[in-house]
């Protein structure tokens, strides 16, 4: 999103309008690129179940070859798709499984349909009753059918094989859950998650649910006269348990689940042109810390036309005072001087930033404030020909969801942005520059932009990742279409590395 503030702040400089290149009608159409999400899903049609007029789930128990159970009563939406009900996607490994338990439960967790187990008086009814095989043997989503009954008021859960438990025939509570883990000095809140719920009763009974934790606050039923219980979730190659009597859980507004971990360092990150060719290697970006894990050095490498492989075209040294990010000093590969960014501050803000680049220089002023629990940033640019610009910058839960800048050349742009839940390993550098490029700390999912005297060729419309276990990517796919056109152009692939 940045890079288009900086497009216009070149126009705003030389007095150049930033115009589209139309495409030539005749040019072949760029087909889009296939997803990049390479994982196996399990999806399960029920059949059986009838139109609701109310949300319904499953609860889905699978057993692999051993039997032994990798999905524990697992909760998932079940939705109405063109008539048929399907579950949301279910993450298995390759391999071959068994369903061993399905339940349709309506939004107070009380059975309405379900699939009858083996030997149980049900199971005549149906052609194939659980356990039914399932394998999965190659990556994308793999479709498999489970067959339900409705369940009547004269219908007892053994006749199906279940408990009474399983069927909810029991008195609820109602909790409400939220994650947040502690990366360094980032809090990543209301996370979602997998969280394994475990009740425990006066007799040893135990009510098992695995349940997605949505991002905000998620609320859970339990059994309400049941004596502990267990909340756990594993993120992030973290563990992050909480243990509550009947009492605790009755005095406990929000249950929250916290957990802290030291951050990655990002040491470098490679972008690839994709193009009929494959991957082209456009440019590489080297980070190297203090001893305080403090950004010391970056070097940049780009593609050069006069010689193969990337050669080095910059270095950056950072300069700290009184523990604080004094200036940024640029050079060329030959280590000559050739500009700088430094940095006044106020209340532990960024007040103001000076950035020179050959013979221009640019000045911005920060000015901060809230708007309920928005938190708003606005800049005052000065360039080197006496033009100026202001920025205002919307910020909500550490991320930039909306932006407007406009220049006194008439210039301006606007955008409107969202974002995943995962972490952003630009935010955790401790790298700011004079637009705050570096603000948001999650990863950007899709933006929505308008412009003011003059529009760029390209804008990107499509933004995915590939994850470690870790919550950073490893890798960034970023698709760019025609702003006049609207057609795909092309792709860029960002590798991440990281110590």
């Amino acid at each position: 999103m940045k890079q288009n503030i900086r497009m216009m702040v070149l126009a705003v400089i030389t007095v150049i309008t930033i115009t589209s290149c139309r495409k030539a009608t005749d040019d072949p159409a760029v087909l889009p690129p296939a997803a990049v999400d390479l994982l196996p899903y399990l999806q399960l049609t029920a059949s059986g179940v009838q139109q609701s007029g109310s949300q319904l789930y499953a609860l889905v128990s699978i057993n692999n070859e051993a039997g032994q159970e990798i999905v524990s009563n697992k909760k998932v939406t079940l939705d109405n798709v063109q008539g048929t009900y399907k579950t949301d996607k279910i993450s298995l490994p390759k391999g071959s499984f068994v369903l061993a338990k399905f339940i349709v439960v309506n939004n107070k967790d009380t059975a309405v349909y379900a699939a009858p187990k083996s030997n149980s008086e049900k199971a005549l009814l149906v052609s194939t009753p659980v356990s039914v095989p399932v394998t999965i043997s190659q990556t994308g989503v793999h479709a498999a059918s489970v067959q339900v009954l409705k369940i009547t008021e004269t219908d007892s859960p053994a006749s199906y094989g279940y408990s009474a438990d399983d069927f909810g025939l029991t008195a609820f509570a109602d909790v409400s859950v939220k994650l947040m883990i502690a990366v360094g000095q980032t809090v990543y809140d209301s996370l979602p998650g997998k969280l394994m719920v475990d009740a425990t009763s006066s007799t040893g009974t135990h009510w098992i649910r695995e349940i997605e934790l949505q991002q905000g606050i998620t609320r859970v039923r339990v059994p309400k006269n049941y004596e502990s219980f267990k909340f756990e979730v594993s993120k992030w190659d973290i563990h992050v348990q909480k243990i509550l009597s009947r009492t605790d859980l009755a005095t406990n507004g929000t249950i929250e689940l916290n957990g802290t971990r030291l951050p990655k360092l990002l040491v470098e990150e490679t972008v690839f042109m994709e193009d009929a060719n494959g991957l082209v290697p456009d440019s590489r970006t080297e980070y190297y810390y203090t001893a305080q894990n403090r950004l010391s050095n970056i070097r940049f490498y780009q593609k050069s036309i006069q010689v193969s492989g990337l050669q080095l075209t910059s270095l950056y040294q950072f300069l700290y005072s009184n523990g604080q990010l004094d200036t940024i000093k640029r050079s060329a590969s030959d280590n000559t001087l050739n500009g700088y960014t430094s940095f006044t501050y106020a209340n532990g803000r960024i007040a103001s930033a000076r950035n020179s680049s050959y013979d221009q220089l640019t000045t911005s002023i920060f000015d901060y404030s809230q708007s309920g629990t928005k938190n708003i940033i606005t800049a005052d640019y000065l360039f080197n020909n006496g033009n100026t610009m202001s920025y205002a910058m919307q910020f909500s839960n550490g991320n930039l969801i909306s932006d407007n800048a406009q220049s006194s050349r008439g210039g301006g742009e606007a955008g409107v942005y969202t974002y995943d839940s995962n972490i952003n390993p630009k935010h955790q550098l401790g790298y700011p520059d004079i637009f705050l490029s570096n603000a948001s700390k999650n990863n950007l999912t899709s933006e929505q932009k308008s412009y003011a005297g003059g529009f760029p060729t390209a804008v990107p419309y499509k933004f995915e990742y590939i994850y470690n276990a870790d919550g950073y990517p490893e890798e960034a796919y970023i698709s760019y279409k025609g702003y006049i056109s609207q057609q795909h152009l092309y792709r860029i692939k960002k590798v991440y590395k990281y110590q």
